[in-house]
């Protein structure tokens, strides 16, 4: 949105942003809010202020509906922290619609997951697990009981989530006479045979030997049946007990796509989308990030995916609008990948588009890489210089704790 906007220099659109949470944060920090080693306050954008900043409108709400016959969309109603109704369900009408709502967590319909596990999914998502773990901690520490947090999902939002855990309980000890690790149990479960499954397999062995250092139980080759409120069950019966169980295995849609009618969707509800991310079905509809499937080729789910997808809609969304001829398909570029334990350890492998193609690093190389990511992100959102504050001013922060 930011970019395309910038471009509208004769402000011959009328954009507007739906958003159900006002402010804008990058989605690979989710799990540092869970873990309670960032703010949101501190890392995050307000959206009406970049709204005001880059002149276009922003609408608080959750999209409820699509109806593509109609183009229009229905926001469900807009609620408090306390469930208090601040603005009705609103219909609002649309010329082109770009969905980015990203994706969730596939539970695989597994039994008992929607009703007692946790997801990091989305900001308020992450803010209830903190708020609850930290509760269970302080209670552990008290009653001098053992906490049991069991994540199922081994990719890099588990392992980063419990590395990141691991590190705030032991920042806690050093604050209190208690060691808190004595009150707490990580256990991480994986049906794969190793863990991060898509890097190779030399960083999967190191990543795994970095969290069992730090006290990570991992269990692989692994399937949960089942979870309960005080345990997971696993497919070969064996029971596990569970105070907590956070679920970030596997990856789908929000349910409002496959409300879409007349509209293909792939198998996990991601709007099918051509080479110029336009709906194959309705050219007046785009789609990208993770809620979306490129038909001839399909791209992973990450962010670095979605922020190429981004800046490739925002470069070439006027050209489309025109109906321009010659608009250069999306090569999409794979850079790499990165992985962070907490502060205890970083991996990182270059990507197959790059002269390193497959080289590994780790340590302080990487520790480094995975930090400019979101200093890049936050650039082109506010510009060089902002961001360049903002960079700053969370190294004051940090230095005044």
């Amino acid at each position: 949105m930011t970019r395309a906007a910038r471009k509208d220099k004769n402000k011959q659109f009328n954009f507007i942003l739906i958003d159900k949470n006002p402010l804008h944060i990058w989605k690979p920090m989710l799990h540092t809010f869970a873990a309670g080693s960032q703010f949101p306050s501190e890392q995050s954008i307000p959206l009406l202020t970049q709204a005001k900043r880059y002149g276009y409108l922003y609408q608080p709400g959750e999209v409820n509906d699509i109806n593509p016959l109609e183009k229009k969309i229905t926001l469900a109603p807009y609620r408090d922290a306390q469930n208090t109704e601040i603005l009705p369900e609103r219909t609002l009408h649309y010329d082109y619609l770009v969905v980015a709502i990203g994706s969730k967590s596939n539970d695989f319909n597994t039994k008992g997951v929607k009703e007692f596990s946790y997801t990091i999914d989305d900001l308020p998502a992450a803010m209830r697990f903190n708020r609850e773990f930290t509760d269970s901690i302080i209670q552990s520490a008290i009653l001098q009981k053992k906490h049991h947090l069991v994540i199922v999902g081994a990719g890099a939002a588990g392992v980063e989530l419990s590395g990141e855990i691991i590190n705030q309980i032991l920042t806690a000890s050093n604050y209190s006479n208690d060691n808190f690790m004595d009150y707490i149990d990580v256990t991480i479960i994986q049906a794969d045979d190793r863990v991060v499954p898509t890097f190779k397999d030399s960083i999967s062995e190191a990543v795994k030997h970095a969290m069992e250092k730090i006290g990570i139980r991992i269990r692989l080759s692994t399937r949960v049946s089942e979870v309960t409120k005080d345990s997971v069950i696993l497919e070969n019966g064996e029971t596990l007990k569970a105070d907590q169980v956070v679920w970030t295995a596997g990856v789908k849609a929000p349910e409002v796509l496959s409300k879409i009618k007349d509209l293909a969707l792939s198998p996990t509800s991601q709007l099918i989308v051509n080479e110029h991310f336009q709906a194959i079905d309705d050219p007046s509809i785009f789609a990208i990030g993770d809620c979306a499937y490129v038909q001839d080729s399909p791209l992973s789910t990450t962010a670095q995916a979605a922020s190429q997808q981004a800046i490739y809609l925002g470069n070439h969304f006027f050209k489309m609008m025109i109906q321009q001829t010659n608009i250069p398909s999306f090569k999409y570029v794979d850079k790499g990948s990165l992985v962070s334990i907490g502060t205890y350890a970083s991996f990182g492998m270059f990507g197959r588009n790059t002269i390193f193609r497959g080289l590994e690093f780790r340590g302080l190389s990487a520790k480094i890489a995975h930090i400019s990511l979101y200093r890049q992100h936050q650039m082109r959102l506010l510009g060089f210089f902002k961001g360049l504050s903002a960079w700053i001013s969370d190294r004051f922060r940090k230095w005044s704790r």
